[in-house]
């Protein structure tokens, strides 16, 4: 049986230019540095070393990259300063560059580490709603318009607006707000015992939400359909992740912080009658 071609050429990976690669990794260099530096200053301040700890975890979202990058077709362009290869049996395999991971310090590291504190703080609904606006709008000016000259998506990606960062993958990328809930939920239970679980929690959950939300659009971007069902496919992506936001905040937010919320209906006392 013959099926449509999607068609989705890979081509030649682009090579971007010597001073394009050292203005990357030197200015995503500086920082991670910064960065690590911010965590040591907050494990003084708190006396708490769990912000250290998001930041190792982090370290471990580099090995899932490669998962992600062949479901979605994403591809990082050669001159980088690169780590190690991807896919080194492929006719293009594909460099990994060191930009790509001193961004992971503070896409998932130093961000499961505000949510966790978001969480802890029991924050008010209408604050961690923001957080979750925040966290969309780094992501697209991050992959939009900062990072985007240095790798692309190809092929036929839905929801291409306003730049070549296909804005499905804002959904797929709330993995640290699952992450954070887990932190606040072990440190809840076990207390400090419960920080080293952030080095599993970090790249975990990251891997956990891109498979759980992204499923449909990583299904279709690999299936010879058409476009329409790739734009179906974003829109059922963004649906289950907003909802899964949702349940996350109900679970973990004081309910008498939420906008709409039911009062605190108390037990009548036996033999009690109760009015019409």
């Amino acid at each position: 049986m013959t099926g449509r071609s999607s068609g989705d050429v890979i081509g030649p990976i682009p090579t971007i230019s010597a001073q394009h690669a050292e203005v990357f990794f030197f200015v995503f260099g500086a920082i991670a540095v910064l960065v690590v530096l911010a965590a040591i200053a907050e494990s003084v301040r708190r006396r708490s070393p769990l912000m250290l700890i998001c930041l190792v975890g982090s370290v471990l979202c580099n090995p899932v990259e490669p998962i992600w990058d062949a479901l979605g077709k994403l591809r990082f362009h050669h001159g980088n300063y690169w780590a190690w290869t991807e896919f080194p049996d492929l006719a293009q395999p594909v460099q990994y560059p060191w930009w790509a991971a001193f961004v992971y310090t503070f896409f998932t590291g130093v961000t499961c580490y505000v949510f966790f504190r978001m969480f802890e703080n029991r924050v008010k609904w209408s604050t961690y709603w923001l957080f979750v606006a925040g966290q969309a709008v780094m992501n697209i000016v991050l992959e939009g318009y900062v990072i985007t000259s240095a790798y692309d998506y190809y092929g036929d990606q839905p929801w291409r607006i306003g730049s070549d960062f296909p804005l499905w993958w804002v959904f797929a990328n709330f993995g640290e707000l699952l992450g954070g809930a887990l932190l606040a939920l072990a440190v809840r239970r076990f207390g400090r015992r419960g920080y080293p679980l952030a080095i599993v929690l970090v790249p975990s959950s990251f891997a956990a939400w891109e498979l759980w939300a992204g499923w449909p659009v990583f299904a279709t971007l690999n299936m010879s359909v058409g476009p329409m069902w790739r734009n179906v496919a974003a829109a059922l992506t963004a649906a289950i992740a907003v909802g899964t936001i949702w349940v996350i905040g109900r679970l973990m937010l004081p309910a008498e912080q939420r906008i709409g919320a039911l009062p605190e209906q108390r037990p009548i006392p036996t033999g009690a009658t109760v009015d019409s």
